[in-house]
């Protein structure tokens, strides 16, 4: 459940309170599907950019099960590595 936040001129505005909610509304969107996987890993590349960090940080395993799946566009140097598949591991 989100919260009202204060407008931003009003004295009680904290930033962090748009931030957490602006969160959790994400989150709630993502856990009852409302976010479509091509989203979050849109939203999850932009976050990784500003951070410095490669987009697989902030996805779960379930999120990479489904770029491998949907063979999104997916570029390793950037992005990071995607689980291997049983297709692509090498017999020994």
């Amino acid at each position: 459940m989100t919260t009202m936040t204060p407008d931003i001129a009003s004295p009680e505005f904290d930033p962090r309170d748009a931030v957490l909610d602006a969160a959790l509304a994400l989150l709630e969107a993502r856990a009852s599907h409302m976010a479509t996987i091509d989203e979050w890993v849109a939203l999850a590349r932009a976050v990784a950019r500003c951070q410095g960090m490669q987009t697989v940080g902030y996805l779960t395993d379930s999120d990479l099960d489904q770029v491998v799946e949907d063979e999104m566009d997916w570029d390793p140097q950037r992005d990071g590595p995607l689980p291997q598949s049983e297709d692509d591991t090498e017999p020994d």
